[in-house]
């Protein structure tokens, strides 16, 4: 167990595809790898191996990981073993049931790569230290008298028959000496006998230094030798580590961004608090938020104020709110407050009022540009028991507030007209989708390169009876929230595709490019569907562009990641959508395998200042060098297209062109299009017809 090697960690992981990745995290932070997929199969590893670090899930079939740390304690092996178990059901009671079980530290799932490094680093320094205190106990303990370190022999009775000279001075501390007992904290060694192969130590305090005693070898007498190591430094050690992991712990339960709490400690707080409230009979309020018109603030001051604006409001709503309530980031511009201990609902109402009041005002003494929230809340037990139908019922109430004209709060009530509006709309929306009355408008992309319509990009459209066309930022975050946005997806890919067919069946070579959900993306019926609607209106894979914005967080999914990759197996192309407007993620452009780049439009627009035609030329070069499509967005006007043209940009899409079309319109743009010869005919229109097989 050299401290130069690498060290070997077992892992125990029931999940293909969690696991693969979790083994090729391993590897690559320079760890030798070693997993198994239930517990029983790792034990028997362990037991023949002992390696020195176990990481476990705690779900697992066959053997726990709880129980699985059991039997590595029933062991009692010469060597420490460092237990970290990965739950997703992270909680106070749950962490005293794994330390009671042995557990060292705990990973939430899912983690991240930082978080996986810092563990394993306290892992290794603490398991390295024991290493070295035990080669210093074996090395040393041969040569007593000399020996610096305190090194005392006693009979079985517990009575101290020699003590070398380290020794004598911590005896006078300890009111003992030559010929007298033993202290009572090291009388348990005696029964411990070096053969056996099991380790006790007992550790004593003296002189403000920590000593821990060991067993190291019996007489033929059955004298019993006790050998003491300052381990003084090694316990300051293990102090600033378990407060590095500590750290840590906060650190993963904590928005990068504003410091307050995560979606993760949102998921443990708040079926704690509602444990709470049962037991203290009283009501818990949960307030989501929404900051008005975050995109406009983003469009028009630029992310870095964005972020200003949403550390400002995190900051505002925790520095008025009880120690014992909590506010998190739900995501983007989202936030959840969790107000407990409350004796009537009412006293929500007169929160909000103060939390809207004191953010505005601290907005008035900033440079900040104006600020106005949205909330909305429920109370358990009076509108929901369970943490998911909680969320449900203020997020009904966030939606009338949004509804009402923003900068308000309503409150769930079932019971009232107060949510006329929102489930309206609901129920409209869920039987347009029924009756398959979502249509789809498309979009023309042009390559300027040649001068010619590229391809199309499909918009999802709601014409409604009563309501006219309702708004895509009304109805698409509505479907996202109710569930309806995979049933909606699929309408609206079928339609385009049959759009897709007429074009080509006049001799058309586009493209076309539809939006990608991560909800759609990930649900098991997804890509059979696909396939399936492709070989139905016969179709080629190379022709159909699926794009996915950089906001979706498609990384930290595997099962999303591994569609993708499949779907480009089939012969699908990937866009990355709106670059530009989330954080920009270098990662999300090198892991995944994208083909096209598309700009964010509210970059384009700024092109009329130098540091935005900067930025802008800055992203086309990264995206060039990485062999991508470059399409901008949003473009109005022929001066814009000359500008990006001459940049690289070989796509562009926008007003200056065409607006969205419907399909009959569509056609004849295309028509008009092919009259004024700005298309080519596809050499493979003839394969456009025959059947596709998979």
């Amino acid at each position: 167990m050299e401290g130069s090697q690498p060290l070997t960690i077992l892992f125990a992981e029931d999940d293909s595809v969690s696991a693969k990745i979790l083994g090729r995290t391993l590897q690559n932070l320079g760890y030798t790898a070693h997993g198994f997929v239930n517990g029983q199969q790792a034990l028997d590893w362990f037991i023949e191996k002992q390696p020195p670090i176990i990481i476990s899930d705690w779900m697992m079939p066959l053997m726990d990981g709880l129980e699985f740390c059991s039997k590595v304690r029933a062991l009692q092996l010469p060597h420490y073993t460092y237990f970290i178990l990965l739950t997703a059901n992270a909680g106070q009671a749950n962490y005293r049931k794994a330390m009671d079980s042995g557990v060292d530290d705990f990973l939430s799932k899912p983690f991240r790569r930082d978080d996986l490094y810092i563990r394993l680093r306290v892992a290794e320094r603490i398991v390295r230290q024991r290493w070295e205190t035990d080669a210093k106990i074996r090395s040393l303990a041969h040569f007593p008298s000399d020996n610096p370190n305190p090194v005392l022999q006693a009979d079985r009775e517990g009575r101290i028959t020699y003590a070398n000279q380290a020794t004598l001075g911590l005896l006078k501390l300890w009111g003992c000496d030559v010929g007298g007992n033993l202290p009572g904290s090291l009388l348990p060694l005696l029964s411990q006998s070096p053969e056996s192969g099991l380790v006790r130590e007992c550790e004593l305090c003296c002189d403000h230094r920590t000593f821990s005693f060991a067993v190291t070898s019996v007489s033929q007498e059955g004298l019993i030798y006790l050998y003491g190591h300052d381990i003084t430094a090694r316990k300051h050690a293990e102090t600033q580590l378990i407060d590095m992991r500590n750290r840590a712990v906060t650190q993963s339960l904590q928005d990068a961004l504003t410091g307050i709490g995560n979606r993760v400690l949102l998921d443990q707080r708040l079926p704690e608090l509602i444990e709470k409230m049962k037991v203290s009979q009283r009501k818990l309020g949960l307030v989501l938020i929404d900051i008005d018109n975050f995109k406009d603030i983003n469009d028009s001051y630029g992310h870095k104020v964005g972020d200003q604006v949403i550390i400002h409001v995190a900051h505002a709503l925790r520095d008025h709110l009880k120690s014992r309530d909590s506010v998190c980031r739900w995501g983007g511009d989202e936030l959840v407050l969790l107000i407990s201990d409350l004796p009537n609902r009412s006293v929500m109402r007169q929160i909000c009022d103060r939390l809207i009041q004191f953010v505005k005002e601290g907005v008035a003494q900033s440079d900040l540009p104006k600020i106005t929230l949205s909330m909305g809340f429920s109370v358990y037990p009076d509108d929901a028991e369970c943490p998911e139908t909680l969320m449900q019922k203020a997020d009904q109430a966030l939606y009338q507030a949004k509804a009402d004209g923003r900068d308000a709060w309503r409150e769930y009530s079932g019971d009232s007209v107060l949510f006329t509006s929102t489930q309206n709309v609901y129920q409209r929306l869920n039987a347009a989708i029924e009756e398959q009355r979502i249509t789809a408008f498309f979009q023309p992309v042009w390559d300027v390169v040649g001068n010619r319509p590229a391809g199309v990009e499909a918009l999802a459209r709601w014409p409604d009876p009563a309501l006219g066309f309702v708004s895509p930022d009304e109805f698409i975050p509505l479907a996202e929230s109710k569930g309806l946005i995979i049933a909606l997806s699929r309408l609206v890919m079928k339609k385009s595709f049959e759009t897709m067919q007429l074009w080509r069946n006049q001799g058309l070579d586009l493209t076309l490019s539809l939006n990608l959900s991560k909800r759609q993306l990930v649900d098991k019926h997804f890509l059979t569907e696909l396939y399936t609607l492709v070989d139905d209106h016969q179709l080629p894979h190379s022709n159909i562009i699926f794009e996915v914005t950089e906001r979706q967080s498609i990384l930290g999914h595997a099962i999303g990641r591994q569609r993708l990759e499949e779907m480009v197996a089939a012969g699908f192309r990937l866009s990355l959508d709106d670059f530009g407007s989330g954080y920009s993620s270098f990662d999300l452009v090198g892991e995944l395998p994208f083909h096209e780049m598309k700009i964010y439009g509210g970059l384009i627009r700024k092109m009329d200042t130098p540091q935005g035609k900067r930025i802008v030329q800055a992203i086309i070069e990264m995206g060039l060098t990485l062999g991508l499509t470059l399409v901008a967005e949003g473009v109005e006007s022929e001066e814009q297209v000359e500008i990006l043209r001459s940049m690289g940009t070989q796509k562009i899409q926008g007003y200056h062109y065409s607006k969205p079309l419907p399909q009959d319109k569509l056609m004849d743009y295309l028509k008009g299009m092919a009259q004024r010869g700005h298309f080519s005919r596809p050499d493979n229109v003839t394969e456009a017809s025959q059947k596709i097989s998979f």
